[in-house]
C-alpha cells in the first residue's frame, strides 16, 4: 500500500511540474530570440550602463595576484567628459588557518584592488574587511582617453593580496557584473577616417548599437548592386558579428527618419542628386564631380563626410564617373583596410586586384616561408595568432593535407584549465591541453579534414586560453606565454582527383558551404528581376552573413539581372537566383531540370513527378528553395529562391536567414509558410506541399524584421497559468484525500491480542 501511494503521489508530482517546465521552456526561448545590445540608460548628457550589459561575468580574482578587464566603446558621436565614475559591486572572502586571527571581520594584513582606466591609475581600494562592498572611483580628465588602436577604452581590475604569500591566507575577490560606468559626455562629430573602417559605423562593445543603410539610385544597374553586396559582405568580414545593415534604394528615404541613421550611398554622381548638399571634399553639382582631378576620371571614388540630416552622424560615398569604377570603389571599401594620405576623408581606387584564375602548387611551406616569425602569447587570458596561406584548385580537395605545429610555453600555466585550439577557415581541426611535457618544443601533427580548404585565401588561426598557478613570484615574469615556431610546417599535396572535377553532394544543408569554394566569394552570382527590391534587400543580408562566414579578402560576388545573364557568369559562377518564375526569364533555359518544376504562369512549383499533390488554398505565400547542378558547368549549383507570389519570394529568402529555419533545410527542394519548413527529394513519392500549408486559412506571415522592428518576442500561452492552478489544486485535493483515508484506515486496524505474560494493563496505558 506504501509503495503505491509513493508511486502515486510521484507521478502527481511529475504532472505538477509539467507545466512549470513549458514556462522555463518558453523563458528560454524568449531570451534567445532577444539579440544582444548594450542596455545604456541616458539621462540629458549622463549615461550609466552595467558590466553585465558589456558581455562582463562575474569573475573571481584569487590572490595573491589577479586581474581582469573589461572593453567598451562609446557611441562615436560622445566625447567623455570630468565628472563620471565607475561603480564597483564586489565581495571579499578570506580562507585559510590564519584566517582566526581576523577580528569582527577585519583584515589586518592589507592588500587592495587597483583599477586602471585607459592605463591612469582611478583609484585603490584595501581589502580591510570581508562581506559585500560597493565603492565609487572618480573618472580622472587623464583617463577619459582610449590608448588602444582600436580605440575601445580597458578598464583593468587587479588584486594585490600579496599577504598570502606570507600567511596561510587565500584571498578572492568577486567582481559583480552589476558594476556600472556613470560617465558624462557631450556631443561632437565624429571622427572622419576611412583608415578606420568599420568604425564610425560601427563600434565593437558600444554602449548603443548603431544602424547603417547602404543605399542604391532609385533605378540601380547590375553593378551598382553588385557594388553594395560586396560592401556588405565586406562589413560582415570587418565585423564578425550580427549588425543592422540593410539596403534600400533613394526613393525608400522618404519613408524614414534620415537622422537616426548611418548611410552609404553607392552610384554614379548623375544617381545622387540627394548629395549635392553634402559637404564632400569632391563634391557633387548638376550630375557631375567639382574639381574631379584629371588622373582621377576613372577612378573609383570613396568620401566620408557628416549627414546633412543629422552632424553627429556620417555618411559615405562609393562612386566614380562609370559603372566600373563604382564596382572597384566597392571592391576597396570590402577589402578592410582603406589606404588615406593627405585627407583621411577621400581616396581614388585606380585598381583592384582580385583572385587570380589560376594559383601555383606549394605543397610544404613553413609558416617562416610565409613570413611569420617565431610568434609568442603572452598574459593571462584568451590569445590568439593567425596565419593565412593560398591553396590552389588542384590542392582544395585534398585528402593527405597536414599541419605540424611546432609549439613550447612557459611552465607557469594551470595545467588543469589552459589549452589551445586550431581553426582552419572558422572550422575547429585541432585543440589540445598544455602539460609539462610539451614546455619543451612540442610538435602537434594537424590532419585537415577534407572540404576544410578553400581556393585561394585560407585562414588559420591559433588561439590559446592561458590560465596561471597562484605564484607570489613578483619578478616579472609570472605571465604565462605560449611560443608557436616559424618552422611550423604545412603540407598539402595535389588531390588524386581534381579538387574541383568532382561534383559536389547538392544538398540545401551544406548551404553556403556547397556555394563557397573561393576564398574571395568570386565562384557566386546573384540573378534578380530588375525592380524587385525586396529581394535586393534579402540578398544584401545573405551577402553580409557570407562576408560574415567567410571573411574574404576582397569580395568579389557578381550581380545581374535576369533579362541580360552574361555568358561568363553562368558558365563560371555558381548561381543564387531570386524572383518569381514568370519573371525570371533565364529560368526557362533549365526550369525542366528542377526538382519540382515551376508552372511559369502562376508561378506554383507543380510537384508533376510527385505521386500526390495538394493544391495551395487561395491567399495563402508560400516560398520555395531549389537546388540543382547547374547545366552550364557541372562544378557549379543553382539555388532558386522563389515563391508562389512576391510575399512568398521573401519567405522562402528568410529561410536561408533565420537561424531556426535555416537549420530544417535539406534535400533540393524546400516549402517553407514562413514559421515552418518541409524539405524533400525531386525522388519523394509524396508532395511536401500538404505538410504544410493549411487548408483554408492563410497564414500569417513574419518576415525577417527591417531596422525600424523590434525583435519578435514569444508570448506566454494565455491557458499557463489556469493549467498551472488548477494542477496545483487538483494534487492538493489528491494529498488530502489519500491522507484522510490512511488515518481512517489507521483507526480502524483491529489490536493485537497480547502474549502469554503480557500485562494488558500496561498496552492500554501505552495505546493511551
Amino acid at each position: 500500500m506504501k509503495k503505491k501511494m509513493f508511486l502515486t503521489l510521484g507521478i502527481l508530482c511529475v504532472l505538477l511540474t509539467i507545466p512549470f517546465y513549458t514556462a522555463a521552456q518558453a523563458r528560454e526561448v524568449d531570451a534567445q530570440l532577444l539579440p544582444h545590445a548594450a542596455n545604456a540608460i541616458i539621462d540629458g548628457n549622463q549615461a550609466s550602463v552595467l558590466f553585465s550589459d558589456l558581455r562582463y561575468r562575474e569573475k573571481t580574482l584569487v590572490g595573491p595576484f589577479s586581474i581582469t578587464s573589461i572593453l567598451f566603446s562609446t557611441p562615436p558621436s560622445w566625447k567623455l567628459m570630468p565628472g563620471g565614475e565607475v561603480e564597483l559591486h564586489y565581495d571579499i572572502l578570506l580562507s585559510g588557518s590564519d584566517v582566526n586571527k581576523i577580528v569582527d571581520g577585519k583584515n589586518p594584513y592589507g592588500g587592495n584592488l587597483l583599477l586602471t582606466l585607459n592605463g591612469q591609475l582611478i583609484g585603490s581600494i584595501p581589502l580591510d574587511e570581508v562581506g559585500s562592498h560597493t565603492a565609487h572611483l572618480e573618472i580622472p580628465d587623464t583617463a577619459l582617453t582610449s590608448v588602444r588602436e582600436d580605440g575601445r577604452h580597458q578598464l583593468t581590475i587587479s588584486l594585490d593580496a600579496s599577504f598570502s604569500c606570507d600567511y596561510n591566507i587565500t584571498a578572492r575577490v568577486v567582481i559583480s557584473p552589476t558594476s556600472l560606468f556613470n560617465l558624462v559626455f557631450e556631443e561632437s562629430s565624429p571622427e572622419l577616417n576611412l583608415a578606420h573602417l568599420p568604425a564610425p559605423f560601427y563600434l565593437e562593445n558600444s554602449f548603443i548599437p548603431d544602424n547603417t543603410l547602404v543605399v542604391v539610385p532609385n533605378n540601380p544597374n547590375a553593378q551598382e548592386i553588385q557594388s553594395a553586396l560586396n560592401i556588405m559582405a565586406g562589413f560582415g568580414s570587418m565585423i564578425g558579428s550580427s549588425y543592422n545593415m540593410e539596403l534600400i534604394n533613394v526613393s525608400q528615404l522618404a519613408n524614414i527618419d534620415p537622422t537616426l541613421y548611418q548611410m552609404i550611398f553607392i552610384g554614379t554622381p548623375d544617381q545622387l542628386d540627394i548629395l549635392s548638399k553634402s559637404n564632400f571634399q569632391i563634391p557633387i553639382a548638376n550630375g557631375k564631380f567639382v574639381n574631379m582631378p584629371p588622373a582621377s576620371e576613372n577612378d573609383g571614388v570613396i568620401q566620408l563626410t557628416l549627414s546633412p540630416w543629422n552632424p553627429n552622424k556620417v555618411i559615405m560615398m562609393i562612386s566614380g564617373n562609370s559603372s566600373e569604377a563604382v564596382v572597384k570603389a566597392g571592391q576597396a571599401v570590402s577589402s578592410r583596410q582603406i589606404f588615406v594620405y593627405e585627407n583621411p576623408t577621400l581616396a581614388f581606387v585606380s585598381n583592384v586586384q582580385t583572385l587570380s584564375a589560376t594559383l601555383p602548387i606549394v605543397e610544404d611551406f613553413t609558416f617562416e616561408n610565409l613570413g611569420y616569425v617565431t610568434n609568442t602569447l603572452s598574459g593571462i587570458g584568451v590569445k590568439s595568432q593567425e596565419y593565412v596561406f593560398y591553396v590552389s584548385k588542384e590542392q582544395v580537395l585534398t585528402k593527405d593535407g597536414y599541419v605540424d605545429l611546432v609549439y613550447y610555453h612557459s611552465g607557469l600555466l594551470d595545467y588543469g584549465l589552459s589549452s589551445f585550439s586550431v581553426d582552419l577557415n572558422g572550422q575547429a581541426i585541432a585543440s589540445t591541453p598544455f602539460s609539462k611535457e610539451s614546455e619543451q618544443v612540442t610538435t602537434l601533427h594537424i590532419r585537415i579534414p577534407p572540404g576544410t580548404l578553400r581556393f585561394g585565401e585560407n585562414h588559420l588561426n591559433v588561439s590559446a586560453s592561458m590560465l596561471s598557478l597562484p605564484s607570489c613570484d613578483v619578478s616579472g615574469f609570472s605571465d604565462p606565454w605560449f611560443t608557436i615556431s616559424s618552422h611550423s610546417n604545412v603540407h598539402l599535396p595535389v588531390a588524386i582527383i581534381p579538387s574541383l572535377a568532382e561534383p559536389l553532394l547538392k544538398d540545401l544543408k551544406f548551404f553556403p558551404e556547397l556555394f563557397v569554394t573561393h576564398s574571395d566569394l568570386g565562384d557566386i552570382a546573384f540573378i534578380f528581376e530588375k525592380s524587385d527590391i525586396a529581394s535586393w534587400k534579402t540578398a544584401g543580408k545573405l551577402a553580409y552573413n557570407l562576408g560574415q562566414q567567410f571573411n574574404p579578402l576582397i569580395a568579389n560576388l557578381r550581380v545581374a539581372y535576369a533579362d541580360d545573364v552574361p555568358p561568363d557568369i553562368h558558365d563560371t559562377r555558381s548561381m543564387i537566383i531570386f524572383g518569381l518564375a514568370s519573371d525570371i526569364p533565364f529560368l526557362a533555359e533549365f526550369n525542366d531540370m528542377l526538382p519540382a518544376p515551376f508552372d511559369l504562369v502562376n508561378n506554383i512549383a507543380n510537384e508533376r513527378q510527385l505521386l500526390v499533390s495538394y493544391r495551395i488554398p487561395e491567399g495563402v505565400s508560400v516560398g520555395y528553395l531549389q537546388l540543382m547542378q547547374s547545366p552550364f558547368n557541372s562544378e557549379k549549383s543553382i539555388l532558386v529562391v522563389s515563391g508562389n507570389d512576391h510575399n512568398g519570394v521573401l519567405l522562402a529568402g528568410n529561410a536561408l536567414l533565420q537561424p531556426d529555419l535555416e537549420s530544417q533545410l535539406s534535400g533540393v527542394f524546400a516549402v517553407t509558410n514562413g514559421t515552418q519548413v518541409a524539405t524533400g527529394n525531386a525522388s519523394s513519392p509524396f508532395s511536401i506541399v500538404g505538410d504544410i500549408v493549411p487548408e483554408s486559412v492563410p497564414v500569417s506571415t513574419t518576415p525577417v524584421s527591417g531596422l525600424l522592428g523590434q525583435p519578435r518576442i514569444v508570448e506566454r500561452p494565455i491557458w499557463l497559468l489556469p493549467v498551472i492552478i488548477i494542477s496545483a489544486l487538483s494534487v492538493l485535493g489528491i494529498l488530502g484525500y489519500v491522507a484522510a483515508t490512511a488515518i481512517a484506515k489507521k483507526r480502524l486496524q483491529p489490536i493485537d491480542v497480547p502474549a502469554d505474560g503480557v500485562d494488558v494493563n500496561k498496552i492500554d496505558e501505552s495505546q493511551k
